[in-house]
């Protein structure tokens, strides 16, 4: 069998992640990045507007390392940046004259953005993000002459499309970097991961280290999916990988349910007193397979299945497990093929259309979204709270520079909403502003005297903002990049001729970082959600839907209700990884989901007196799901009765007893095995 990444004799290699300087690729952003602000300031003075440093900044917002990522920023950006500029236009002029009002509806409108936002987990929500800050960045400068409002919306926009326009074109014509190859990149790397993971599942190895694997590699095929997202603003070249992702996610996330499973039967196995010397050979050249690149994954299915027909009668429990456990490895087997299959055609950006995929999957390939709308409702809800609180200090003691103030705890407050805990971001993006500060400071008082031009101005402000694409290309940095990104420029605020008021300078900083700290204030004592919280809320989500998926009687679309679960299974990862909690019951509530669906489709090939066992087995965990209640006795009896009406040596009953057989293993570990009789059923 062909797995990939195939290390040769012993365990798979395993992948050591280092800290490593500045790689090649994050040199040339850093350069393109700064060519396109050098660009975008150009441009900005000649056409005489009257923020050119906003086009910088815009540069450093918008430029991503990839080159359909800054695309899509930009685009998504853009849109933002007009709805928020014309809600400013509509909402200032009107309500000027009453500051409580005005103050309410902004609040209200970055609310609902930010809403919006965090429910669209896709690069469109940044546009919702934008709409709603941008008001107020441009809404609350022009209280003092509303009848402007207008030329400094457009102003605003069109610097910020400046901005956008060189950020994308440096990123399409300077060291272009497609997002296609850096996701094939990252699923050859998640096959490797796998291929330990299901070598881990055949060995005793530690629990904790099989833990890691299953968060590590489901938290990979988020990330993996989310950038896949940037596929469609690609050059049409790179387009032709979408399908080919939007097949292989969710074959990723099959891949950890049967791995799960095989665990389980082994575990199981191994109380047992051990595999029978026919699975122990056959569980050896699975394990050669894992540790080897040569075969043919056709061979190892067809050595798989030749096992399982030749089996026989099954005559003990054991056999049984072993049988359901030969099954998994089938499936296995054909997962990895499909796998490898998938990323060897995103590898040589072949379309999928004509790659013969082993294992069917109907989970819809758009993959449908979990919606968290409690999570962005307390979001929302916390950002509101933060700018009534900072323009009611504001308002009440006439600061002339709370505008400042309030329209960057608008950005702080919705940077970093999405995520469980925003405090600490939140925080750090204060402190490196306030660097920020420091160096545009410096920039003001002591270098810019003494550029003359617009070539030594471009001199002067390279060694920083080269340093500053460094760190936006190194995630570990990124909000450290970010926030010396957008506010050295903005705090510098560069005109077309040399300008300095101390004064004016030190207030208005002052007063953007006092705004960032009554975003992290605020936000740590209405931000009431953890991520434990949300764990259970997964969890209590994933009930709902398989009491949806229990319920014989209900209209239910299956591959609808099993691609909510995939959903949320990948979705909580990454929260288990930020978060150094214990992986949730989301993996065996998926697992569960599938062995239901399989046993209700095999309904109706059964007996009567197995159909109606079956049906309630079902119709219990039903109640039990719908609530959330803990499964007890009552429920392993019902399973128990349904899997004692099967035969395992009927093949009208096998797909049934299996399928039950898994959903036991899943809800009921620890129970005891069941005594097969000897005319080969359980009595």
């Amino acid at each position: 069998m062909k797995w990939p990444g195939g290390a040769t004799g012993g365990a798979p290699h395993r992948r050591q992640r280092k800290k490593l300087p500045p790689r090649r690729e994050h040199w040339l952003f850093s350069i393109q990045a700064f060519i396109a602000g050098v660009l975008s300031l150009a441009i900005a003075f000649w056409q005489d507007l009257p923020r050119p440093y906003w086009a910088l900044a815009t540069v450093y917002i918008a430029s991503q390392p990839l080159m359909g990522a800054t695309f899509s920023k930009s685009f998504y950006r853009a849109i933002g940046t007009l709805a928020g500029a014309a809600m400013a236009v509509l909402l200032i002029p009107n309500l000027v004259n009453a500051p409580p009002v005005l103050v309410l509806a902004v609040a209200f409108w970055s609310g609902l953005c930010l809403y919006l936002s965090v429910l669209d987990r896709t690069p469109r929500g940044y546009a919702f993000m934008l709409a709603g800050y941008t008001t107020a960045i441009i809404g609350f400068p022009a209280v003092d002459a509303p009848g402007e409002i207008f030329d400094l919306a457009l102003a605003r926009t069109e610097e910020i499309l400046v901005g956008i326009f060189c950020a994308a074109l440096t990123s399409s014509l300077l060291f272009p970097r497609s997002v296609g190859p850096a996701v094939a990149e990252r699923a050859m790397l998640w096959l490797a991961d796998a291929r330990i993971a299901a070598f881990d599942a055949l060995r005793e190895t530690d629990a904790s280290l099989r833990e890691a694997h299953w968060v590590r590699l489901a938290g990979d095929t988020t990330k993996i999916e989310a950038l896949a997202e940037h596929l469609p603003f690609e050059p049409a070249a790179d387009r032709v990988s979408l399908p080919l992702v939007q097949s292989l996610v969710p074959r990723m996330l099959m891949t950890l349910a049967a791995i799960s499973a095989i665990r389980d039967l082994t575990y199981e196995l191994q109380g047992l007193g051990g595999p029978s010397p026919r699975m122990a050979s056959l569980l050896a050249r699975v394990e050669s397979a894992l540790t080897s690149s040569s075969g043919a994954s056709a061979a190892a299915r067809c050595t798989i299945e030749a096992y399982i027909t030749a089996l026989g009668d099954v005559k003990s429990w054991g056999e049984l497990v072993e049988l359901n456990l030969a099954i998994r490895l089938r499936d296995l087997a054909a997962l990895f093929a499909d796998n490898s299959a998938l990323v060897g055609a995103l590898a040589s950006d072949r379309q999928g259309a004509n790659i013969p995929l082993v294992f069917p999957i109907d989970v819809d390939a758009s993959r449908i979204r979990h919606d968290e709308h409690a999570r962005a409702l307390i979001a929302a809800a916390t950002l509101s709270s933060t700018l009534i609180l900072c323009c009611a200090f504001w308002i009440l003691t006439s600061w002339p520079d709370g505008a400042a103030a309030a329209m960057m705890a608008a950005v702080a407050g919705s940077l970093f909403a999405t995520q469980d805990d925003p405090v600490p971001s939140i925080r750090k993006f204060g402190v490196w502003s306030a660097v920020a500060v420091a160096i545009a400071g410096v920039y003001l008082f002591v270098i810019l005297p003494k550029a003359h031009s617009f070539e030594t101005l471009a001199l002067a402000l390279a060694p920083t903002m080269l340093v500053f694409g460094l760190l936006i290309a190194e995630p570990k940095t990124f909000v450290i990049g970010v926030a010396l990104g957008i506010l050295m420029p903005t705090t510098l605020a560069l005109q077309g001729a040399y300008e300095v008021n101390a004064q004016a300078f030190l207030n208005t900083g002052l007063a953007m970082v006092t705004g960032m700290a009554m975003a992290a204030a605020t936000t740590a004592v209405l931000r009431v959600i953890d991520a434990e919280w949300r764990l259970a809320q997964f969890i209590r989500a994933n009930n709902r839907s398989l009491a949806e998926v229990a319920d014989i009687r209900g209209r239910r679309n299956d591959a609808y209700l099993l691609a909510l679960m995939f959903d949320r299974l990948s979705t909580v990862a990454p929260i288990v990884q930020s978060a150094d909690e214990d992986m949730p019951d989301a993996m065996r509530q998926l697992r569960a989901g599938l062995n239901m669906v399989e046993a209700r489709r095999a309904r109706a090939g059964l007996s009567t007196q197995a159909r109606r066992r079956l049906d309630a087995a079902l119709l219990r965990l039903r109640k039990s799901y719908r609530r959330h209640a803990p499964l007890d006795q009552r429920e392993l009896g019902s399973l128990n009765r349904a899997i004692r009406a099967l035969s395992p040596n009927d093949p009208a009953d096998r797909t049934a007893l299996l399928a039950l057989l898994g959903l036991r293993r899943c809800l009921f570990p620890e129970a005891e095995p069941l005594q097969i009789a000897s005319s080969g059923g359980v009595p």
